[in-house]
């Protein structure tokens, strides 16, 4: 009996055993058909919109057509236009929205043009070119109308040393350095009231400048700053000049005891001249007989852009008999400069315009009694010609009270900063 109840007990919990197996693996194989179901789902949901992004993006590009344009030598940017298939109409509206961004006579092959239209309708829907390194035009179609925007890359700052020995030019001792033109001209503009660069350089001289640079976001150099510390060695001499701007806002170069480097005129308003014939009596290369030559001639390549050697008013642009092209500027009631012999006059330079010390006014050529491409320059004082390069010129402003005190302050944390960028 207690034998025949064993056995029952035993058979009850068997099956119950069964049964619990039976219902576990149903459900857990329930439970996963129906995931493998939502999985599967989801899955051909997402196959479903990669299919549907892809067509849309297939019908875009078979709706519309990219083109890159370059401006050929010769040719207008209309001509350029209408050769890539850009209705009349639309050529007449993209230029006159340009036309207040760039000036259209001035465009090269430097300005890449990107063009989008629409294959169906053959109107223009977009068009970006860069201004600058820096700034793009986009220019795109709006309710029927073109509307453009600037766009200008993020840029950062940095400030940059460089030094170096000049062995036979300042401008080939800052090239074996890496540093650009730019910066260059602008630092021989600087020394420029003290140090003639094309007699003065000796063999050995030294240099350093600190300046800023931009950058964009690859590290690439998009433009250059200002030049905040220059030093120059010259025939043992030693000159520092630290950027600085005083209380009225007006920036200037000054040495270690607050005096102004920049004087009245400056000595050379050319870079990368050589002296063809100084003032002074000499046989005249044309006419063949003695004469007095009362001005300083500048060999140059033709086109070197000359500067105005001091701020000013422009009182003539015009051609001078034998002069050629001529400009003179008048400075203040004691000093006037000119200029001769150009082949051309930089822009908005006419008489009344306002000119600043150092400002391009002018390109050399050989227009006139001309033998080749030079300046032939000229200074007056109270309306005498005299030797420019003998000209004893009165020395700039020397800071004082407040604008002292900040230009030590300044001074003080530019040696700092370029302490930091030798070590």
């Amino acid at each position: 009996m207690i034998f025949n109840l064993r056995n029952t007990y035993f058979r009850y919990a068997f099956f119950t055993l069964l049964i619990s197996i039976f219902l576990i693996f149903f459900l857990l194989n329930h439970s996963l058909f129906k995931k493998n179901k939502q999985v599967k789902s989801l899955n051909e949901f997402q196959i479903e919109t990669k299919n549907i992004h892809s067509i849309f993006i297939q019908q875009l590009k078979n709706r519309h057509v990219k083109k890159n344009l370059l401006i050929k030598k010769g040719q207008s940017l209309n001509t350029t236009l209408s050769n890539a298939g850009v209705l009349q109409r639309d050529i007449l509206d993209i230029t006159n929205l340009l036309s207040k961004y760039l000036n259209l006579k001035k465009i090269n092959n430097n300005h890449i043009f990107q063009i989008i239209m629409n294959k169906k309708t053959g109107k223009l829907e977009r068009l970006t070119v860069n201004t600058d390194n820096i700034t793009s035009l986009h220019i795109f179609r709006q309710d029927n109308k073109f509307t453009a925007n600037k766009i200008e890359k993020v840029l950062y700052k940095k400030t940059s040393l460089s030094e170096g020995i000049i062995k036979s030019s300042l401008f080939r001792a800052a090239q074996k350095d890496n540093i650009e033109a730019e910066v260059i001209v602008e630092f021989a503009r600087i020394f420029g009231f003290e140090i003639d660069f094309q007699r003065d350089i000796r063999k050995n001289d030294i240099f350093q400048i600190v300046y800023n640079k931009y950058v964009d976001d690859d590290g690439e150099l998009q433009k250059n700053g200002k030049i905040i510390y220059a030093y120059m060695k010259n025939k043992g001499r030693e000159i520092e000049l630290y950027r600085f701007v005083d209380q009225k806002g007006i920036a200037g170069y000054y040495q270690t005891n607050g005096k102004s480097i920049e004087k009245a005129l400056m000595k050379t308003p050319i870079n990368g001249a050589r002296l063809s014939s100084t003032f002074g009596m000499r046989k005249h290369p044309i006419l063949g007989y003695n004469k007095m030559h009362r001005g300083t001639d500048f060999a140059a390549p033709k086109g070197t852009p000359i500067m105005a050697s001091g701020s000013g008013t422009v009182e003539v642009v015009k051609w001078w008999g034998a002069y050629g092209k001529y400009i003179r500027i008048k400075h203040n009631t004691k000093y006037k400069t000119a200029y001769a012999h150009l082949n051309g006059y930089a822009r908005g330079i006419r008489p009344g315009a306002k000119v600043r010390q150092g400002q391009i006014i002018g390109y050399v050529g050989s227009t006139g009694r001309s033998t080749g491409p030079h300046l032939h320059y000229e200074v007056l004082v109270n309306g005498k010609r005299k030797n420019s390069q003998r000209l004893k010129l009165p020395s700039g402003r020397t800071l004082r009270g407040s604008d002292r005190e900040k230009f030590e302050i300044s001074r003080i944390k530019i040696d700092v900063m370029r302490s930091n960028l030798i070590n």
